[in-house]
């Protein structure tokens, strides 16, 4: 199938308050149903575990949304015994303001995701989570080599996969409870995603050969990149 150029609603210059509010919520009711969340933490955890828990570990997570995945993520380290101090980041101050309404008690910082304003290294962990097919090929590229930038020991991006079946399941799904917002952008989600080959494209773009893409049900991929 070829990759959709459409916008997606969530992407509008400013999107309606209270639809952004029912898509955030939406999109908490998906990550439990769908495992996003468990997927990063799938990728995280073999990284994280080359560290010792004595220390704070430091984790950034850019296009954050409803900032689920942070929270999820510390919860899962702390079982662990690892000290997981996660913070957020995202381009719309509204979606900030809701995330924080939901119960993310850790900093969140809005910024541009092509230009995060930390110096190299700056933290431990970045994730990203179902906001690379947002993005056209070039400044995707540039989004997984700032991930890489301020990462101290790695990077995980989770997304979805551009199939015909994952198409087909995104508009069954689709005909949910959800609002108007998550059904038009959910089957345009998979539309606009990469293929496992594009996305590995991606990466060397990037300049991040050694980042592996690994395709994940259902219709999911996770790029990680392990940084010495």
């Amino acid at each position: 199938m070829p990759r959709s150029a459409d916008a997606e609603l969530l992407d509008l210059p400013a999107p309606n308050l209270g639809a952004l509010a029912e898509n955030l919520r939406d999109l908490r009711d998906l990550d439990r149903l769908l495992g996003s969340s468990a997927l990063t933490w799938r990728g995280l955890w073999p990284m994280l575990r080359q560290l010792p828990p004595s220390a704070p570990i430091t984790l950034l997570d850019v296009a954050t949304g409803g900032a689920v995945g942070p929270r999820y993520l510390a919860r899962a380290a702390g079982r662990r015994g690892y000290n997981l101090r996660p913070f957020a980041s995202d381009r719309l101050a509204e979606v900030l303001r809701l995330a924080r309404s939901a119960g993310a008690a850790f900093p969140l910082i809005r910024h541009d995701a092509l230009a995060i304003p930390l110096p190299d290294r700056a933290v431990d962990f970045t994730t990203c989570a179902l906001a690379l097919h947002h993005f056209d090929p070039e400044a995707a590229a540039a989004l997984l080599r700032e991930l890489a930038r301020v990462s101290r020991h790695g990077v995980v991006v989770n997304d979805l996969r551009r199939a015909r079946p994952a198409y087909w399941g995104a508009r069954l799904l689709a005909l949910g409870p959800w609002h108007a917002m998550a059904r038009h952008d959910g089957p345009l989600s998979v539309l606009r995603a990469y293929t496992l080959a594009e996305a590995r494209a991606l990466a060397v773009r990037a300049g991040l050969p050694g980042a592996r893409v690994v395709a994940y049900a259902p219709f999911r991929m996770l790029i990680t990149l392990r940084i010495a």
